[in-house]
Order: C-alpha cells, then structure tokens, then sequence
C-alpha cells in the first residue's frame, strides 16, 4: 500500500523554495543592488544645516518677543486680504443702490440722508434690506457714503487697493476728497 502524501510538510518546503526562487530571480535581474530609491526631496548626500548660535542681547536693549498665533477672526485682525475687502465694498455699494431703487419704486422718491448708521436709526434702507445696513470690512466708523437729493442717489465707498484715476468717483464734499481711491455708483 502506498502512503500518502504529507502535505503538511511539503506545502512549507515548496512556499519556502518558491520564495528563494523569487529572490535569486530578482537578484539576477537588477544586478544585485539592493539600494532603495532616494526619499523626495533627498538626492544625493544630505546636507547638515550650519548651527548659528544665539547673539547675545546688547546692554539696555529688550529682546525680541516670541512669536504668536494671530487670531483667524476678532481682534484688530481684520478679515481676508484687501482685495477680498474691498470686493466685499464693492458688493454692498450693489445691495445699497438696490434698496435706495426700491424705496424710490415704493414711495416715489428717495431717502435724502443716511450717512451714519448709528445716528440713522430709522434710516429707510433699513426697510428694504433683508439684514442690517452693510458696514465697511475693516469696521473703521466711515463705511459708505449716501447722497440724495430726492430724485438721484450717489452712493460712495473708499477702496483700499489704488486705482485708475478713471475708476475714482469724482465730488466737491470736503470729507469725501480726503479719501483717495473713491469709488460710487449713482441711479436716477
């Protein structure tokens, strides 16, 4: 009678040879080397950065202060970049003018003043607009500026960013001329 194979000994032996195999085969065919691929960024012999030690601070002079996070929002860190700011102004000059057309479709004329949104409590924008009164990115107190004489409305707003003069809104009020890249947007 012929026994059977144990395959609990050969199934080892053959993996084990199998694997062998595998190796001398890839040893054969790259030559030998067994040198991984350099990490990104590590060509060739790393470098050792060169140690520079501390100077030491003059006599009555304070030493710079340690860094620290600034905060993403609050504080007087304002919000974004200037050119996101004064998107954003530019953005509510639109909101402003479309609210001073509808009190004007409503009521057949439009708000003569509304300068500061403090002392303008009841101003007649307010009516219209689904939120409060747009307020200047930076929060500076000066925001935006409206000027109606009942039939017209110029609404200004000082950009941070300079401008082509053929940009700039042009006007004789003595607190408007102060500002220089003056922009506005007018209706009828």
């Amino acid at each position: 009678m012929m026994s059977r194979p144990n395959w609990s000994v050969i199934a080892p032996v053959a993996l084990i040879l199998a694997v062998i195999g595998a190796v001398v085969w890839l040893d054969a065919t790259t030559g030998g080397e067994a040198k991984p691929n350099p990490p990104l960024g590590e060509i060739g012999t790393p470098v050792r950065g060169t140690f520079v030690p501390a100077t030491a601070t003059p006599f009555g002079a304070q030493a710079t202060p340690k860094p620290r996070a600034t905060p993403a929002s609050g504080g007087n860190v304002p919000a974004g970049t200037s050119d996101q700011r004064d998107a954003k102004r530019r953005t509510d000059l639109l909101v402003l003018l479309y609210a001073a057309n509808k009190i004007k479709a409503r009521d057949g004329t439009v708000q003569t003043v509304c300068k500061y949104k403090d002392a303008d409590v009841g101003c007649a924008l307010k009516s219209v607009l689904p939120g409060d009164i747009p307020e200047d990115p930076l929060g500076n107190g000066d925001g935006y500026w409206y000027q109606s004489d009942g039939t017209s409305v110029k609404i200004y707003a000082s950009l941070e960013n300079s401008i082509d003069d053929s940009q700039k809104c042009q006007t004789t009020d003595a607190e408007l001329v102060k500002h220089d890249n003056l922009i506005c947007i007018a209706a009828p």
